[in-house]
């Protein structure tokens, strides 16, 4: 079983270039014990609101999940800061209604016309602004040193525009494409400041950087997406998303990309050429149906595995978030070992335990 500090150089050694022989990362999750501890157990909100917001809650959450849960292998101990995919959007007009585990934000899209140009300013004395400052400041105080913060779900670009905008989005770029790229071009902008404004509240806590990714590293990174992209033929990709993704990418410095289902795919060769992506998070589609109900997805079909032979031959890695166990040995035998951090869930501590063995054992060095 590796230290925290033997698990910060693995993840460290995961942000450097593909190595061969570099061997596998596998980090897994259970129950902390299987007593009938709940991952997460604390108690009920009032509200989806005070869910959401309310800065002590958050603590609280955070420290009851932390609690409750085994981190095995390369697992290091986070919290993610969950507004929602895309709450940029929020802080741009784009209504919202908050669920009981998630924000949307794409009901009613505020930018109706283009004439006259939207501002597009962040506003800071939104709610969800400010509560997202607070629970970030609240949990860096309160980790002192046993888990890392993360980034809250800031957006991709043009899946906050989406937002914005919605579907009239893709008629817009074939009317006024330069409107679009004006758009974008405040939209990227504005989150590199609002991911430098994180980045200077999180920095100060020295456990390194995180996101709804769990890989941690000692410098800033964002895992960035355009899901809107199934939508785009690949030159509107190159036009749109290609140069505003390598923008934002290079402020940033180190980047895991989202491939968000099958119709990304076709822009694959694009995102590989990127500089500043580290590594390809792949996301396939649900396939699997589970006993009693539910789905999960196969991370070892021939797409999958074609997926990554790509990325590696051009030098990236793999982050795969959600990989069932029995999955993992097709993976390997179908492309190695070498850079692939996979992240695995286990229902009971006794499963994990046993995943912890065979993968120490046969997988990674």
């Amino acid at each position: 079983m590796y230290t925290r500090e033997q698990k910060r150089n693995r993840h460290r050694r995961f942000w450097q270039p593909l190595e061969k022989g570099e061997g596998a990362y596998i980090a897994v999750q259970s129950p902390i014990d299987d007593t009938g501890t709940q991952i997460g157990r604390f108690s009920p909100a009032v509200s989806k609101e005070e869910n959401l917001l309310d800065v002590s809650r958050c603590v609280e959450r955070a420290e009851a999940t932390v609690a409750g849960t085994y981190f095995g292998l390369d697992a290091i101990h986070s919290h993610f800061i969950n507004f929602g995919p895309g709450v940029q959007a929020a802080f741009f007009g784009a209504p919202y209604t908050i669920t009981d585990n998630s924000v949307w934000f794409d009901l009613n899209p505020p930018i109706k016309l283009w004439d006259p140009m939207p501002d597009l300013k962040m506003d800071r004395e939104h709610e969800l602004y400010k509560a997202i400052e607070a629970q970030t400041r609240a949990l860096c105080a309160a980790s002192e040193g046993r888990y890392a913060v993360s980034y809250t779900d800031i957006g991709g670009q043009y899946d906050i525009l989406f937002s914005l905008r919605g579907e009239d989005l893709f008629m817009d770029m074939l009317d006024c494409p330069e409107t679009v790229l004006a758009a974008e071009d405040k939209l990227d902008a504005a989150f590199i400041e609002y991911f430098n404004t994180l980045t200077d509240i999180i920095r100060p806590a020295g456990l390194g950087f995180t996101n709804w990714m769990p890989v941690v590293s000692d410098v800033p990174w964002y895992p960035i997406q355009c899901d809107m992209s199934v939508m785009l033929s690949p030159k509107q990709f190159e036009k749109f998303v290609l140069p505003s993704l390598d923008r934002v990418s290079a402020a940033i410095g180190q980047t895991i990309y989202h491939l968000d289902g099958p119709e990304e795919i076709r822009h694959l060769d694009m995102l590989l050429s990127l500089k500043y992506v580290n590594a390809i998070q792949w996301v396939p589609l649900p396939t699997l149906t589970l006993p009693g109900g539910g789905y999960t997805q196969n991370f070892a079909d021939e797409m999958s595995l074609d997926i990554y032979r790509r990325a590696k031959a051009a030098g990236k890695k793999i982050m795969l978030y959600g990989v069932r166990a029995e999955q993992i040995q097709t993976i390997f035998n179908s492309v190695g070992r070498d850079g692939i951090f996979i992240y695995t869930y286990c229902g009971s501590r006794k499963d994990a335990d046993a995943l912890v063995e065979y993968a120490e054992r046969d997988w990674v060095r």
